[in-house]
């Protein structure tokens, strides 16, 4: 029997970067991850602070526990990361496969995720490579400003990232039918974009507000550190709900575009070469 076209897919929001995103870290299965994450970074923060407290002083022994401190950071800055990276990978392939529930949270048993961190890390760092070489091809021309490698971040890390996720493959950057979505699916791409600049915008003003005055070397306090953990959650994990949204809408796209195509060959194949009027 002919299989029936968009069958098995699941169907998109009608508003997919509005609906189920900017309450995604509120929503029921996923408030413990977002407290989870946002404990984290506030240990890492507060490590953070008393390390450089520490560092600062000019008693030796403080010097050293400050560099204790430092190594106690380190490790909580990649335990953050490590677990942040699983999440984000579980709500980008559950959401990019319909999924309205994640069921692909990383387990206590961390080895059987933490190798997925790796993904995350490898679309950063290719990111951050690609605009630092751009950067410094852009002093080499005589500018001076490198304000355009964040903005350039910003635009090119879902690419690369939806691209090693496509082709399956660490340092795999490049794939054309990623690619192709920009021609077939570019609202998609707009909202996405539009989205998560709000986003990082709205997260933006609060830390600002809740960071201490610039040049008084003072230190951040407690509640800022908690502020930022806060928001820091909620931004990474709104972030990859969109991001998955974003792929859900390209495959529904591009899957109704070769549908059409689809179609229109056989309508083509079956009405044939017309017959030749008889003569005479």
């Amino acid at each position: 029997m002919k299989k029936k076209r968009g069958a098995h897919r699941p169907r998109l929001p009608e508003r997919p970067f509005l609906t189920g995103t900017w309450s995604f870290p509120f929503s029921p299965g996923v408030r413990g991850r977002t407290l989870l994450l946002a404990l984290l970074a506030f240990v890492a923060g507060v490590l953070v602070r008393e390390s450089l407290r520490l560092m600062a002083s000019a008693d030796g022994r403080l010097s050293f526990l400050g560099a204790m401190f430092t190594v106690l950071t380190v490790f909580a800055l990649v335990t953050w990361f490590a677990l942040a990276g699983a999440c984000a990978l579980a709500v980008v392939g559950d959401t990019a496969n319909g999924c309205d529930r994640i069921v692909r949270w990383p387990t206590a048993v961390f080895l059987d995720w933490i190798g997925e961190t790796l993904v995350v890390a490898t679309g950063v760092g290719i990111s951050v490579a690609a605009l630092v070489v751009l950067a410094w091809v852009s002093r080499q021309a005589g500018s001076q400003s490198d304000g355009g490698v964040p903005v350039g971040f910003f635009f090119l890390f879902p690419v690369v990232l939806l691209s090693l996720l496509e082709n399956g493959a660490l340092f795999d950057v490049v794939s054309l039918p990623l690619l192709r979505t920009f021609w077939v699916a570019p609202g998609g791409w707009g909202r996405f974009y539009l989205s998560t600049a709000l986003l990082l915008l709205a997260a933006a003003t609060i830390v600002v507000l809740a960071a201490p005055t610039p040049g008084g070397g003072q230190l951040w306090g407690i509640t800022a550190i908690a502020v930022v953990s806060v928001m820091s959650s909620l931004v990474w994990l709104i972030y990859f709900r969109l991001l998955g949204r974003l792929a859900w809408f390209c495959a529904d796209r591009t899957a109704a575009v070769e549908d059409a195509a689809e179609l229109k060959a056989e309508r083509d194949a079956g009405a044939g070469p017309e017959p030749d009027a008889d003569e005479g």
